[in-house]
């Protein structure tokens, strides 16, 4: 698949258009226009909205909704939350469409029928979405983009659209350290430590300004009485409740749920629902698998299916890592009966390099499950077996022949660390080594490979992206919170073909050498900066420019650019587009009306991918529309993306221009309110929170 890109950069000067309407009729590529602002915005004729099934309740023009409440189309998450924060309504899709009543055209077939129909919704909606169409033409913005000055230039970078605060520069651990960084923005850059928050993890935030804070708790939730104001941690995963804890301005390093692609059994379950529906040509990526002891009686017929074969296979716990507790077998009887393992196919005929078995070790960045949005990372690791392989039986017993993992190898006789990045020698090579050597010297078609291993990632990710949005939208009330790394390890059969193998969702940063310091410094300070931290909104922008401090109000963390919840208007075009089957009419008529949510959800895409670097961006892309047959159901983000990509993917300036334009009116900063049912949600978890710190004083008392 071609993903390339015409890499956006930052503007030195940005125009000031007025804002006409986008007609339906007119292609937005062919004219800049816009929509027109607020007052455009107000509905003439109100339409009635879709019953949610679990709660009652009277649905004005004026009635906001949260956008986790628009995914009619998933199947998950059915009953209701205790938390009643989350307690979401499910609204039917397909009541919300005949309650509209604009559907007039006669009986079609029923494809045909449903795409006419959202049809004259699209048109409908725009009409009242728009203002009359004009002819553009230049006149000044109320407001000027945020500029920033000297002072704090060197630690931020801005962003490619005005009114859109800048985000905080990360500094590799090699580099020159950022020492100009004014103390009113210092004192408040406060990163969470952790027992497991990597070297080089602490060296590149240390180098960016950030003073890092002990607590004795590991990850985001902690007791009600910690006050340390953090804005960032890396930590270890934890349960999809406690995500809760995550406040506004704070960025996790993990999503709620990812145990469902972490997890060995899960994964291989999640893979089996693909293969179930879509065939093993699509998903078979992973060689076959048995979860004990559910699968004693499968995994027994099998094994006497291959005996005379002399099968070979690989024993692992379902949530290990680092090689812990994995042995090859090829008895019955060294099977665990009644403890909980995986049994694996063994892939007995891998791909040898100078006789050496080897694996990947792919690195993998989600900075979006809704819509879904993953980077690879251009360089990883090879690691190699210490001993030489054969496939006799009376060798399983060797690990340091049949396994990879560095914790393990490192401890035999043979193993020899290898000092230079770019040399195909010793037990560890970079991945661009390694594939530069298949190319020259195997004659390999790298491209192929590579290709391969993006689908395979992309394939990966799918297969727990159900429960991971669903898990989010429970548990997450701000957009900004999360992204996650993770660390895939990929097998290369004698056939070249790759095999995923499993899923770390906290991959070790640890970086004993050169090699490893190569690969993952860039890595670190590559994910640090696609993440967009921001200045933290209590900084004294007073003392930041004592002159004019009016010029930097947009400076800090603006929560209405993260909001989840989305005007009546907002949610009607979601359920048009989501119910649309034929991708042809969404791909033409979606951005012909962009509301203020499309903005800030293209504007926060369009920002993080020219941080990318030695990051590709393999979903969404010009050439994906393909996977989203696979997600669980049509999801609105993603057609809005699908689209935006079909457009400007390959010429990304007409659209960056167009998002320039809505952004230099303000249009990206029109929310809704926040819902009432939520503010009250809200006011009693402050309370309950207040009750039990008195509660735990009284008794330490």
């Amino acid at each position: 698949m071609d993903t390339s890109y015409v890499q956006p950069q930052p503007r030195q000067d940005t125009p000031t258009p007025t804002c006409p309407a986008v007609s339906p009729a007119l292609p937005v590529s062919s004219v800049t226009t816009i929509p027109v602002a607020k007052k455009a915005l107000k509905v003439k004729k109100k339409l009635k909205t879709a019953k949610p099934k679990c709660t009652k309740m009277k649905t004005g023009s004026n009635t906001d909704c949260c956008v986790h409440d628009l995914e009619t189309d998933d199947g998950l998450s059915r009953s209701p939350s205790p938390d009643p924060l989350m307690d979401h309504w499910q609204m039917d899709t397909d009541a919300a469409l005949a309650e509209l009543e604009i559907m007039q055209e006669p009986a079609l077939p029923s494809t045909a029928k449903k795409d006419e129909e959202n049809l004259t919704l699209v048109t409908k909606l725009s009409s009242k979405l728009n203002g009359t169409v004009v002819t553009p033409k230049k006149t000044h913005s109320k407001e000027s983009p945020v500029h920033l000055p000297e002072s704090v230039a060197s630690c931020l970078r801005p962003s490619l659209f005005p009114r859109v605060p800048p985000y905080l520069k990360f500094i590799g651990h090699e580099e020159s350290p950022c020492l100009k960084i004014p103390l009113p923005i210092q004192k408040h850059l406060k990163w969470k430590l952790t027992t497991i928050t990597p070297i080089v993890v602490k060296k590149t935030l240390t180098n960016s300004g950030f003073r890092l804070v002990k607590s004795e708790c590991d990850t985001a939730e902690c007791p009600q009485e910690e006050t340390i104001e953090w804005i960032g941690i890396w930590g270890k995963h934890m349960k999809s409740i406690m995500f809760r804890a995550i406040k506004d301005g704070q960025k996790m390093n993990h999503f709620p749920g990812t145990f469902q692609i972490g997890r060995k059994d899960r994964l291989w379950r999640n893979l089996q629902k693909l293969v179930a529906k879509y065939g093993i040509s699509e998903f078979g990526i992973m060689p076959k698998t048995y979860v004990l002891p559910h699968d004693m009686k499968l995994l027994k017929h099998d094994w006497e299916k291959y005996a005379a074969n002399n099968e070979r296979w690989i024993i692992k716990p379902p949530a290990s890592a680092r090689g812990t507790g994995i042995k090859v077998v090829s008895k019955w009887t060294q099977i665990p009966k009644k403890r909980p393992v995986v049994v694996q196919r063994y892939v007995s005929k891998p791909y040898l390099i100078n006789g050496n078995k080897f694996d990947l070790r792919l690195y993998v960045l989600v900075t979006s499950v809704h819509p879904l949005r993953i980077y690879l990372y251009k360089d990883g690791l090879a690691r190699f077996a210490s001993v030489k392989y054969n496939d006799e039986l009376a060798s399983l017993n060797d690990r340091y022949m049949h396994l990879t993992n560095y914790s393990i190898n490192r401890l035999s006789k043979n193993y020899t660390p290898n000092e230079d990045f770019a040399a195909c020698e010793g037990h560890k090579w970079t991945l661009q080594t390694l594939l530069q050597y298949l190319k020259s010297e195997k004659r390999v078609d790298t491209d192929s490979l590579w290709n391969a291993m993006k689908d395979l990632v992309i394939k990966t990710i799918i297969s727990g992206e159900a429960s991971i949005s669903s898990l989010t939208k429970a548990n997450i009330t701000s957009r900004y919170n999360c992204y996650e790394l993770f660390g895939i390890d990929v097998l290369l059969d004698e056939d070249l073909k790759p095999w995923l193998l499993e899923v770390n969702i906290s991959p070790s940063l640890h970086s004993a050498s050169p090699l490893d310091i190569h690969v993952k410094g860039p890595l670190v300070t590559t994910v640090l900066n696609i993440a967009q931290f921001q200045v933290p909104v209590k900084t004294n922008l007073d003392m930041l420019s004592k002159d004019k401090p009016h010029k930097l109000s947009g400076l800090p963390y603006d929560s209405r650019l993260y909001t989840v919840y989305l005007s009546k208007e907002e949610r009607d075009k979601h359920i048009i587009y989501t119910n649309m089957e034929d991708r042809e009419l969404y791909l033409r008529d979606i951005l012909s009306t962009l509301t203020p949510d499309d903005v800030r959800h293209l504007i926060q895409s369009e920002d993080e991918l020219t941080q990318s670097g030695d990051m590709e961006r393999i979903f969404p892309t010009p050439d994906t529309h393909k996977y989203l047959g696979f997600l669980a159901g049509p999801r609105y983000y993603n057609r809005l993306f699908d689209a935006w990509e079909t457009r400007y993917g390959r010429n990304r300036e007409p659209g960056l221009e167009l998002l320039r334009n809505l952004c230099d009116i303000g249009y990206h900063l029109e929310v809704p309110p926040v819902p009432l049912k939520v503010t009250v949600a809200r006011i009693l978890q402050y309370m309950l929170a207040f009750t039990s710190l008195i509660l735990t004083l009284f008794t330490f008392w």
